[in-house]
């Protein structure tokens, strides 16, 4: 009776245990390839416990049959090592659907956080409503606004109500927006401010295919059309440049960065260096030297060495402040606002066997002194950025600025 009785105590607790599966080899093998990448290209490397972390990875995936199965997994390394720059990309499940509708967003571009204009399409919609850059969208159709994508999910044609509130007035004001202007990449653009200098609005750029050029051709056009106004100074707002596709972005701003080395890497496995000359931007690792990417009509500035004025803050982020960093060792150039995001790491993404993907943080960036920064960038001069009164003559950002270029040799002239 007794033995009975513990044999059926038995055979539940064999099933169960059956049922708990041990990680298998093609798994184990795929999570190893990942953290063997990790261990040996991340650019912080010798920080990590990498025989504790691995086996932490070995228990999160401890039932895993499939590569997708330790995906998971890699999240959680990826959390524990802590560096948020990098990131992994699962393999596209079969079925799934690349098509995006398109969306429509009326001429303008928001700020995520709290949906301030930071960009109008000239001649757009948005402009032709009355709307102002530093306007802030509280409601769309009487609803409040949580985030951007909540306006720019409308579909085409449609015309909506907004609740505005203009921080430089003090008030709010009811507008109808007709949504007819497919959402756009933001363009760089660029105007003469106060009779006497140049701004140049610099955006993030993250178009990878044939059209990766025309954001640096759009920034030395806007250069140029400028130029030829006879700024004598100029500002360069990276405040809301939230990275993308360096090299094009910095060849864009060429003219005004000069001609020679502007900065690089420097990792444990990478070492690299930034050149821009005659309109290429050129990168040189040990004896090699590549053209990443070239104009073939670059534009030469009227004054080398011009003041320049670098605006910046918490969301100038990745390639971002690799363009803060290429300014710094620059003659005449100071640097104003907020420390930046702090992702001052360069990415390099690799593939995996199953086709997912995952982004390692391979070097810092440094700048023409060889100085590598693995921080948050800090601005010469401390100034908030109140996003209502964003690019207008209550932006504390670039009035200080322009305190700075008024003061400079080149710029105390007659002019107003």
């Amino acid at each position: 009776m007794f033995g009975s009785f513990l044999l059926k105590l038995i055979v539940p607790t064999l099933l169960v245990a059956s049922q708990v599966l041990a990680i298998s080899p093609q798994a184990k093998s795929y999570l190893d390839n990942v953290l063997d990448l990790l261990e040996t290209h991340y650019v912080r490397s010798d920080t990590i416990n990498w025989t504790e972390l691995r086996q932490k990875a070995y228990q999160l995936a401890a039932n895993a049959q499939r590569p997708s199965d330790t995906y998971l997994a890699i999240e959680q390394v990826l959390a524990e090592i802590g560096e948020g720059h990098m990131y992994f990309i699962p393999a596209p499940q079969a079925g799934q659907g690349s098509e995006a509708r398109t969306m429509y967003g009326g001429g303008l571009e928001l700020r995520r956080a709290g949906n301030f204009i930071i960009r109008l399409t000239p001649g757009g919609p948005a402009q032709k409503a009355g709307l102002e850059i530093g306007d802030q969208i509280e409601m769309v159709n009487g609803r409040p606004l949580i985030l951007p994508e909540e306006l720019f999910s409308y579909r085409q044609g449609q015309t909506v109500e907004l609740l505005v509130y203009r921080a430089r007035t003090d008030q709010r004001k009811t507008v109808r927006l007709s949504l007819t202007e497919p959402l756009q990449p933001p363009k760089p653009t660029a105007w003469l401010l106060g009779q006497k200098f140049g701004y140049l609005d610099l955006p993030r750029h993250s178009l990878a295919d044939a059209r990766q050029l025309d954001y640096a051709r759009q920034v030395q056009q806007a250069i140029r059309a400028v130029d030829a106004q006879m700024p004598c100074g100029w500002v360069v707002d990276l405040r809301n440049n939230a990275g993308g596709l360096f090299y094009s972005m910095l060849l864009g701003v060429g003219p005004l960065l000069g001609e020679g080395y502007v900065g690089g890497l420097v990792g444990p496995k990478s070492k690299e260096q930034w050149i821009y000359q005659d309109g290429k931007v050129l990168v040189r690792s040990g004896d090699a030297t590549k053209v990443m990417v070239q104009l073939e009509q670059p534009y030469r500035l009227r004054t080398v060495n011009s003041p320049v004025a670098v605006l910046m803050g918490p969301e100038t982020t990745s390639a971002g402040e690799a363009l803060v960093i290429a300014f710094k060792g620059r003659p005449n150039t100071r640097f104003f606002g907020e420390p930046s995001y702090g992702f001052t790491t360069a990415l390099r993404m690799f593939e995996l066997p199953d086709g997912a993907r995952i982004a390692i943080a391979v070097a810092f960036f440094a700048d023409r002194e060889g100085q590598p920064y693995d921080q948050q960038l800090e601005p010469d001069e401390n100034l908030f950025t109140e996003w209502g009164f964003f690019q207008n003559e209550k932006d504390e950002v670039l009035q200080g600025a322009l305190v700075w270029l008024r003061n400079q040799p080149a710029c105390q002239d007659t002019r107003p």
